[in-house]
């Protein structure tokens, strides 16, 4: 586990000879700002990053804080509007970059919001989604189809290509075959409890979502096997959207100067989990392929496809299966530490996710 010393000065080695684009969803607030703020400060302001969020107001306080470049071709600091709950939002956004944009080199997504957030609260977008799943994992899926063949143009120009999805890397919890949008567990809940305890639907939102982002780098990996694409954990952070006691419901409220004060005890700063989620997007020994990290940036699981451009590096046959086809925790045949799917639920949830998303017009 690096220190924070060693986590700063390894980011401090990154200097690349081109102008890095760095896009960061969320970056308005909490991990996801502190995030660009450490990335403009390490490239001195010599960066396109674009900011993706709700809050122009925030963006411009952040941006007016980066480091000014010299106005070297190519540096630019800008925010970009988007509701990341609605899809049809995400790929207009999507859109609008590349048409301008020819690569870029990192996308980082930490957006998730009040209602994906919630331990109390199960509803639906206005889209029909699970809103936790469609902050937590939908709306990072579409990011990654949308945007990805700008990050392959940035590899074949032999520069960084990196993706990385800030959530609940590290679980190892199997992913679901059933009610695969927690629709039916939704339905199921007892509406008089809503808002006053803890929601099993609500939980299993949370859950599914982190657990389906190891489904979504371990794809997008085998699919493009020259990028990197990683799932990590930022662990308990202090942020201004932070869960607090009060998210747990109100009968919790009384103790809540009990459980924030155990939380500030267990937590960092958003600007010390950045060092160490920029420790592990700027890593040199992962450059290519699916990786499972934990809140220090530490490798728990990996896995590195053959650099094949031609041939799709995985791909589940549902007639031919292996006999670890079935078996959680494995893909591909290999075990990988922390990594909560299988070959069989990976296929099924990318399958389910293109139908889902498909019938959003």
């Amino acid at each position: 586990m690096p220190s924070l010393a060693t986590a700063e000065s390894t980011n401090a080695t990154f200097s690349p000879s081109y102008i890095p684009i760095a896009i960061f969803v969320g970056g308005t607030s909490g991990v996801g700002q502190a995030m660009a703020e450490a990335f403009a400060r390490q490239t001195n302001g010599r960066a396109h990053i674009i900011l993706i969020g709700r809050s122009a107001a925030s963006a411009a306080k952040i941006i007016a804080g980066f480091p000014q470049h010299n106005g070297e071709d190519g540096c630019l600091h800008e925010f970009v509007a988007c509701d990341a709950e609605s899809i049809k939002s995400v790929r207009a956004v999507c859109a609008g970059l590349r048409a301008r944009l020819g690569r870029f080199n990192f996308l980082v997504v930490s957006a998730a919001g009040p209602a994906a957030n919630s331990f109390t609260q199960a509803v639906e977008t206005s889209e029909g989604l699970n809103a936790h799943l469609s902050m937590r994992y939908f709306m990072r899926y579409s990011f990654i189809k949308e945007l990805v063949p700008l990050l392959d143009a940035a590899r074949q120009e032999r520069q960084h290509a990196h993706f990385m999805s800030v959530c609940g890397a590290g679980l190892g919890v199997p992913i679901a075959t059933d009610d695969l949008g927690l629709h039916e567990a939704r339905e199921s809940s007892w509406t008089f409890l809503r808002g006053l305890t803890p929601s099993v639907a609500a939980i299993k939102g949370m859950i599914r979502g982190a657990t389906y982002n190891d489904a979504l780098v371990a794809y997008f990996a085998a699919q493009h096997p020259n990028i990197a694409f990683t799932h990590i954990h930022p662990g308990q952070v202090l942020t201004a959207g932070g869960s607090t006691v009060g998210s747990l419901g109100l009968l919790f409220v009384p103790l809540r100067w009990v459980v924030d004060r155990v939380k500030s005890y267990m937590s960092v700063s958003q600007d010390e989990c950045a060092q160490y989620m920029l420790y592990a997007l700027l890593d040199t020994e992962a450059q290519r392929g699916m990786f499972i990290r934990n809140d220090h940036g530490d490798l728990v699981g990996s896995y590195v496809f053959d650099a094949d451009d031609d041939v799709p590096g995985w791909v589940f046959n549902e007639n031919t299966p292996t006999p670890t086809s079935y078996k959680a925790g494995v893909l591909n045949g290999i075990p990988v530490k922390g990594y909560g799917g299988s070959d069989a639920t990976v296929s099924r949830l990318v399958k389910y996710t293109e139908e889902v998303l498909s019938a959003i017009q």
